[in-house]
């Protein structure tokens, strides 16, 4: 069986004008993983989190 790979455009934004960014990724299936549509689900979710995440950038600090 072969690996399938298939592009999705992802998005993230703050709902401000201008914050939004977008882009188109490529994800990698094994064949099983893209006929099992929970599963792809899974790997397409898991794909857009890092992707999401190496967009934003924030962070936390105690405040008095």
């Amino acid at each position: 069986m072969q690996d399938i790979t298939k592009k999705y455009k992802f998005t993230v934004g703050t709902g401000y004008i201008g914050s939004d960014i977008e882009d188109i990724v490529e994800v990698d299936f094994t064949q099983e993983e893209y006929e099992d549509e929970c599963e792809r689900d899974r790997v397409i979710e898991k794909e857009y989190i890092e992707w999401r995440n190496e967009q934003i950038d924030g962070g936390w600090e105690e405040v008095e």
